[in-house]
């Protein structure tokens, strides 16, 4: 794992209004701790989160995390207030963090912003942000302003927005928007089921049928993620539960491991380290820093670059469409390998039964369809269309900053801002992309109904704008097309590794044989 080299600022900033009473006597009572204290119990295998000025151990609650364990472990040395508001609802900052607080920190200089503490300290759980300060020179994709920005100021306004969104009902869901979604999931099956079981027995009839099917389990997805970020009834388990039944039933594929991977994707956007979401070896590399076969904290592994991902990554911008055209088959292998392996896994039970009914049916389904030729062509056109989804996905960050201009500073706001690029469309179209190609406004508000998501843009521009923050937004081809030019601006590099790593194998060889000799 990379090491710590940056030296720690030992300030921050949290002008949040506290989100427990002070007449509550225990809190009151609990001890100090400095910035070099909260690094020597870290040290001593602590993990303390700062949550609203308290220092809250979690060790006991990691298992426990709905979001998963590493949700938690890589805020361990940080302050994660934003990060906890965001993703919880207010009840959770006034009763689950004071219950695990031990101490209220006390930063020795609160004039500045500062969200990490640890970023010299080696944490087997958690790499260093991948900085542009580190020493190291990896082309990265333009983004204006990003060195001279004033943390505290994004920081107060962003927390500013979000308590102005809170109470003024945007975080309210508007379930009457559903009742278009849920017309529309109808017709797809309906269609997809319809064409099957009753169409003529044509290559037509399967062709239409795989894209009404590759369109349901799209629109499906969309609905998926808010109920995974409790955006449906604030209920988490209930949307949970929902979401099982709707993506693991009618699409076989794990909601259990999607929230796990995305919970970490949010708090580590775009970290070539410790974001699953763009660690894709040995087919795609978003970054040179990949080159450098790094270790991913959340596949627990050397992501090597070896000669097969030399030989993708080399021409990943010719390939990305067509790799993107199996991408589906990639996400049942992750899903299963979850829900038989891992050891957080909470729905476990619940998830095999339904992707086990997923087959059933399916296979029903399958069935009914005459010839090997034609089962062959739906299921190839079902899954390969479904690369539209995975590109909407990608799009969104391949072609964003990977490296923070400054860990130990950079706020959580500014951070989203410069890793996530928006899709511009008309609003008829907005269906089709599922209300997420607001994306810099979900990351900045990951619970608020994406049907508000839209109201909230303008708002975000001008946020961005009064702070010299580049809001990057394309339409829809324009963004593949600045894709596809920064993943060949990555492969190009590939060459030139190439040649250092030749020159590297012969000097060893040569030293070998002069030992030998």
């Amino acid at each position: 794992m990379p090491s710590r080299t940056r030296s720690p600022s030992l300030s921050t900033s949290t002008d949040m209004p506290a989100a427990t009473s002070p007449a509550d006597g225990r809190l009151a009572k609990l001890p100090q701790c400095t910035p070099s204290e909260l690094r020597k119990r870290i040290g001593n295998g602590e993990y303390l989160v700062i949550i609203d000025g308290l220092v809250c151990k979690l060790n006991a609650f990691i298992a426990k995390h709905p979001g998963g364990p590493l949700a938690i472990m890589h805020m361990v040395g940080h302050d994660a207030t934003d990060e906890v508001r965001s993703m919880h609802p207010q009840e959770v900052l006034e009763t689950v963090v004071p219950r695990w607080a031990v101490a209220r920190f006390v930063p020795e200089d609160n004039k500045r912003c500062v969200v990490s503490y640890v970023e010299e300290m080696e944490l087997p759980y958690s790499a260093a942000r991948s900085s542009t300060i580190d020493g190291t020179s990896h082309p990265q994709p333009s983004h204006s302003n990003a060195d001279n920005l004033d943390y505290m100021a994004i920081q107060r306004d962003y927390r500013k927005l979000d308590t102005h969104l809170r109470q003024n009902g945007f975080y309210q869901c508007g379930y009457s928007d559903y009742l278009y979604e849920a017309a529309r999931y109808l017709l797809f099956f309906a269609t997809a089921v319809g064409l099957i079981l009753y169409g003529p027995a044509t290559g037509w009839t399967y062709l239409f049928a795989g894209i009404a099917t590759a369109m349901l389990w799209q629109q499906l997805a969309f609905f998926a993620h808010d109920l995974g970020h409790n955006e449906l009834t604030g209920r988490r388990e209930f949307d949970m539960v929902l979401g099982i039944c709707i993506a693991d039933l009618l699409g076989g594929l794990s909601v259990g491991w999607w929230k796990k991977n995305h919970n970490t994707h949010h708090i580590v956007t775009n970290d070539v380290d410790n974001d699953p979401d763009i660690q894709h070896l040995p087919f795609f590399a978003v970054s040179t820093r990949l080159f450098e076969s790094r270790y991913s904290t959340y596949y627990k592994r050397i992501m090597d670059f070896d000669a097969a991902a030399r030989m993708f990554v080399a021409a990943q911008d010719k390939l990305y469409y067509l790799i993107m055209c199996f991408a589906r088959f990639n996400l049942y292998r992750l899903s299963w390998g979850y829900l038989l392996f891992s050891d957080y896994a909470p729905y476990r039970e619940l998830e095999m039964g339904c992707i086990g009914v997923f087959f059933v049916w399916f296979n029903w389904l399958l069935s009914h369809i005459p010839t090997w030729q034609y089962l062959v062509l739906y299921l190839a056109v079902s899954h390969s269309v479904s690369a539209i989804l995975h590109i909407q996905i990608t799009l969104s960050h391949f072609a964003m900053s990977t490296e923070s201009p400054d860990p130990v500073h950079e706020c959580f706001a500014a951070r989203q801002v410069r890793t996530t690029m928006d899709v511009i469309c008309s609003p008829s179209f907005d269906w089709f992309h599922g209300g997420l190609q607001y994306q810099i406004e979900h990351h900045l508000f990951p619970r608020l109904p994406r049907h508000k998501l839209k109201l909230v843009q303008p708002m975000v521009k001008d946020f961005c704008r009064k702070h010299g923050m580049e809001f990057k937004e394309f339409s829809f081809v324009d963004g593949n097309i600045y894709t596809l030019q920064w993943l060949g601006e990555v492969a190009s590099r590939v060459k030139l590794y190439n040649g250092r790593k030749e020159h590297e194998d012969q000097a060893i060889a040569a030293l070998r044989k002069s030992l030998a000799n």
